[in-house]
């Protein structure tokens, strides 16, 4: 290779033909991408496919092509799929693209960080973080927006943020959380433990809020641009509807928790434990943002303490205390002791639950 390598100078090239990519061997720079349309090369066949590229019922698979919902794409399972199985096996695949490989190991890294449901929120993001804009009048039009700066791709500014040395999974790790934390942050709707998350990762929290600026950046050029008739990526929400959207995901996945919890208790009383615990957040007119009487307190505490308080009204044994306050990814005494100190201000008057942490309630 006689391409020299922007961020250190190097000649030492080498094209990644299984990711459709030019890497920089000194620096690990990715210099650019090739999104194949030879239907006989390597980029689709490592994922899985022939040349021809093989409808899929997973879910996660990202189709990059322009056949609608044909060649790649998720078609549901089997048995959902019937007639269409065989039918898209045989579409033609001439001037269809294969699937991006870099854009699949990203979304493949983020159903491994935040599992599939979170993932599949994100898909869209990552697909447009990751995919090139190859249409000439869209790019002049982000050009436009961009007043004269250089529109980079999310992809390829990430990449250089990486450690040198480090392997290509560190890549779609960072991008894959930086997306992850972008679509929190624009739309809401997904409740993330990223302590938890970035435990070896190899990756600081410093990292991907730096890659979620640069996507950021990018997506708000994308939505103020359309290609054909709709915006490169969706405006974001309201920031208020996007802190209750995330607030209320949390209280949703925060139920699960806890009924796993009590999985071995007859399903009558599991149910009324549900139950009570519904009605107590109902008292407090969660999910909110302001208008809770226990304000500042993450939504998967204030669960796990009221959920205690449920517990106690129903006898429930004491020694649940550790695995409810576990599923706020806190111990038993954390737990115990903010809510002795709640219940102390409530009784005191300077808290006024409207009846949320009473035990008979």
């Amino acid at each position: 290779m006689t391409e020299k390598c922007e961020e250190c100078g190097s000649n030492d090239m080498k094209m990644n033909i299984a990711r459709g990519e030019l890497e920089c061997n000194e620096c690990g720079l990715v210099a650019e991408h090739q999104v194949s349309t030879n239907q006989n090369d390597n980029a689709g066949a490592i994922w899985g496919e022939n040349s021809f590229n093989t409808p899929t019922t997973r879910v996660t698979k990202i189709k990059t092509g322009n056949k609608g919902n044909g060649l790649g794409s998720y078609i549901g399972t089997q048995k959902e799929a019937k007639g269409k199985w065989k039918i898209l096996r045989n579409i033609a695949a001439r001037d269809a693209k294969d699937c991006h490989p870099m854009v699949q190991a990203t979304m493949d890294a983020a159903v491994k960080l935040s599992g599939t449901e979170n993932a599949m929120k994100a898909k869209a993001a990552i697909t447009r973080a990751t995919l090139p804009v190859d249409d000439e009048e869209a790019l002049a039009s982000m050009k436009k927006v961009a007043k004269g700066e250089e529109v980079i791709l999310p992809k390829n500014s990430v990449c250089r943020m990486k450690t040198r040395g480090a392997d290509t999974g560190h890549n779609e790790r960072l991008l894959a959380l930086g997306c992850l934390r972008v679509y929190q942050a624009r739309w809401g709707g997904m409740s993330i433990d990223w302590a938890a998350m970035l435990e070896n990762t190899g990756i600081t929290m410093k990292q991907v809020i730096d890659a979620s600026k640069i996507i950021e950046k990018y997506f708000s050029i994308c939505e103020k641009v359309e290609l054909d008739g709709k915006k490169l990526i969706a405006p974001a929400n309201d920031r208020r509807e996007v802190a209750l959207a995330n607030r209320a995901e949390e209280i949703r996945i925060m139920k699960q928790r806890l009924r796993n919890v009590v999985t071995d208790l007859e399903k009558s009383l599991q149910d009324k434990l549900m139950e009570d615990l519904n009605q107590r957040l109902f008292k407090l007119g969660e999910p909110t943002m302001s208008e809770s009487p226990i304000p500042n307190v993450p939504a998967r505490i204030l669960c796990s303490m009221l959920f205690q308080m449920s517990c106690m009204k129903f006898g429930v044994a004491e020694s649940r205390l550790t695995a409810i306050a576990g599923a706020a990814d806190k111990t038993r005494n954390a737990i115990k002791s903010r809510l002795a100190k709640l219940i102390d201000a409530i009784d005191a008057g300077q808290i006024y639950d409207n009846g949320a942490f009473d035990i008979s309630l």
